[in-house]
């Protein structure tokens, strides 16, 4: 059984996006940055992201997530 990503406390990219309705493009352009403190390296260069400083992150930067699309009548 998968653990759900609201019981996650690190998260991978595409968790990340999927679970605060991120950007790609966004996303990918700011995790180029070095000065992230959402962001963990492990080895290989993988990155996992700290759950909780994404959050506070995207509260304060909320143009990084995806715009909705109107929806039809």
């Amino acid at each position: 059984m998968k653990t759900k990503t609201e019981d996650k406390e690190i998260l991978t990219v595409d968790e990340s996006i999927s679970h605060f309705r991120l950007s790609r493009r966004k996303f990918a352009s700011l995790l180029q940055k070095d000065n992230n403190s959402f962001v963990v390296k492990y080895f290989n260069g993988r990155r996992l992201i700290i759950k909780n400083e994404l959050e506070k992150y995207v509260n304060e930067h909320p143009e990084i997530r995806r715009r909705e699309n109107a929806k039809r009548q």
